[in-house]
């Protein structure tokens, strides 16, 4: 079961832009005007499952736009004030929701850190939400993938996630960047913190913002990092499950002409 997720939703979108002047996290799924959009798929997806608060992060555009949950399912906006987007990542925006009144880190729940531009089929989340064996929290990884530089992919060994990255399966200088690590597969912008790491997730993320060399830049890749450092991360591998990140016009097209129209069909 997940109780808790946290969707960033404040970045600019730039690179998908040119398909469209809308905020990526409210783009139509089928391409119409009155179309469901990112937000409201997650919302759908979620209150299924029986996620019980939802916590958007968005920017002064985005958040003021009002969502609604199913009944047993609260929705909340959370405010980065950051005027100048280029200047925070997606790290800053999980760091002002740890910041905020409402206590999302609780020691108690647990709690999803994800990103707003990803669509999915329910056993996505039915993966990640499944009962942990060894109590570490889990980075959701497709393991049906293309080798590619181009993605993030998820190393590691013994069933722990060590790293993630790109460019990390180039072997053109002879040997790997990661001897003894295996890859498991594409990360999706899916972790689940487990109560238990709490702590150390506000740690990871205070200590992100305050001393990396990105800082307010920090993604939300580099929190996942520092907890992989802690061994603090296990994969949650699935293959053969709909998912799809959507990142550019191209990859927008194929979306609403096609993988969301499977998806539909496919949940229906």
């Amino acid at each position: 079961m997940i109780d808790k997720a946290v969707i960033l939703a404040a970045g600019q979108g730039n690179r998908i832009a040119r398909a469209s002047q809308t905020p990526k996290p409210f783009l139509s799924l089928d391409g119409t005007p009155d179309g469901p959009c990112f937000i409201d798929w997650h919302i759908e997806q979620l209150a299924a499952i029986g996620v019980r608060e939802i916590f958007l992060v968005g920017n002064q555009v985005t958040s003021k736009r009002p969502f609604k949950g199913p009944r047993g399912c609260r929705v909340h906006w959370i405010l980065n004030p950051t005027e100048d987007l280029t200047t925070s990542g997606s790290g800053h925006s999980f760091w002002f929701a740890l910041h905020s009144e409402h206590e999302i880190l609780d020691g108690h729940a647990r709690v999803v850190m994800m990103d707003a531009d990803i669509l999915y089929e329910a056993g996505v989340l039915h993966a990640l939400g499944a009962p942990s064996r060894d109590g570490r929290s889990r980075t959701l990884v497709c393991g049906d993938y293309k080798e590619s530089n181009e993605e993030v992919m998820v190393f590691g060994k013994d069933n722990r996630a060590l790293t993630h990255g790109k460019g990390l399966l180039d072997t053109s200088a002879g040997k790997s960047l990661l001897p003894g690590m295996s890859c498991y597969g594409e990360a999706t912008g899916m972790v689940l913190w487990e109560p238990g790491d709490h702590g150390l997730v506000r740690a990871a993320t205070d200590w992100c913002i305050k001393y990396s060399t990105a800082k307010a830049r920090s993604e939300h890749e580099d929190i996942t990092q520092r907890m992989m450092l802690a061994d603090r991360v296990s994969p949650s591998v699935f293959h053969e499950l709909m998912f799809m990140e959507c990142d550019s016009p191209e990859e927008y097209a194929v979306l609403t002409g096609d993988f969301f129209p499977k998806l539909r069909a496919n949940q229906n």
